[in-house]
């Protein structure tokens, strides 16, 4: 049988100062999330990265500038392929759509001969 301990006997308070004892000294490694203020004075330009503007054009302009960028990260197939595949799509398509009209059809008829229809 397992051997249960209680809470009370086995918690620990945490000091309230626990924040402050795991701050490392500026040699030591940084945490990734804190900001350091040489940093954000070398970076006040013109404003955070990613910033949209609130003029309609300029948003547009961002947003087609960022659709390029990502279209030209993409990894195309080749034609031979996208028609294989476009192909598949297609006869899977046609499958279910002639399996769901089947099934229609016989629950069409099962209604009307019942007489709820």
């Amino acid at each position: 049988m397992a051997k249960s301990v209680s809470d009370k006997t086995t918690s620990k308070a945490v000091p309230a100062t626990s924040k402050a004892s795991t701050k490392q000294s500026s040699g030591g490694i940084k945490n990734p999330f804190s900001r350091s203020s040489s940093n954000a004075a070398a970076k006040q330009t013109a404003g955070p990265r990613g910033t949209v503007t609130t003029k309609p054009h300029g948003r547009l302009r961002t947003f087609l500038r960022e659709v390029r960028i990502e279209m030209s990260k993409v990894t195309w197939p080749p034609r031979k392929e996208l028609i294989t595949s476009t192909g598949v799509v297609l006869v899977a398509v046609i499958i279910a759509g002639v399996y769901i009209g089947v099934w229609d059809f016989i629950w069409n008829l099962l209604v009307r001969a019942v007489g709820l229809g």
